[in-house]
């Protein structure tokens, strides 16, 4: 999804005028937290496939994300996507490190299987099951077909945001971004 989301801002700050080349000067801060986060996701995952359950890794990955994020919390868009990375955080640590999916998601998204590595599937007992995966996609309303939270839709809609802001920011007289420290 954030893939998705991520070209899309993309091509619709191009089509706006906007410079993709400006995308290189992101000014980010804190960017070895969020590598080591998506270094602790990726082994959580592939740990899972091998039998080896650390969910309780997720949180960390999780707080060293919202950690970096803080960092960048002045940046356009970035409180939506603090804020979605939070909701997701929350039914996560919720749920002993696992995010719940709805097993009729799934069904109604054309998503066959069973959840896997980070994720389990909603059941009674789960806490928090609103903030869940709980929102079918599917084409043709989406490429791709999946179940996302609301928490992922916040990222996306940080993320696009960010990007639009990034292409689209004006320079002043000496050729300088605008936002340019």
């Amino acid at each position: 999804m954030i893939l998705s989301g991520v070209v899309l801002a993309v091509l619709i700050g191009w089509l706006r005028g906007g410079k993709i080349t400006r995308l290189a000067d992101l000014k980010l801060r804190g960017l070895v937290w969020v590598a080591a986060a998506v270094l602790i996701r990726v082994a959580v995952d592939w740990l899972a496939g091998r039998g080896y359950h650390l969910p309780w890794l997720t949180i960390v990955a999780y707080c060293l994300l919202l950690y970096a994020l803080y960092l960048n919390f002045r940046l356009p868009g970035i409180k939506l996507f603090t804020a979605g990375t939070f909701l997701n955080f929350l039914v996560i640590a919720a749920n002993g490190g696992s995010m719940p999916v709805s097993a009729a998601a799934m069904k109604e998204a054309g998503v066959s299987g069973t959840p896997a590595g980070t994720h389990i599937l909603l059941s009674e007992t789960a806490r928090l099951p609103f903030l869940a995966d709980i929102i079918p996609l599917r084409p043709p309303y989406f490429p791709l077909h999946q179940v996302i939270s609301i928490g992922d839709i916040l990222v996306i809609c940080g993320i696009f945001l960010f990007i639009q802001h990034k292409m689209l920011r004006e320079e002043n007289s000496a050729g300088v971004p605008e936002d340019a420290e």
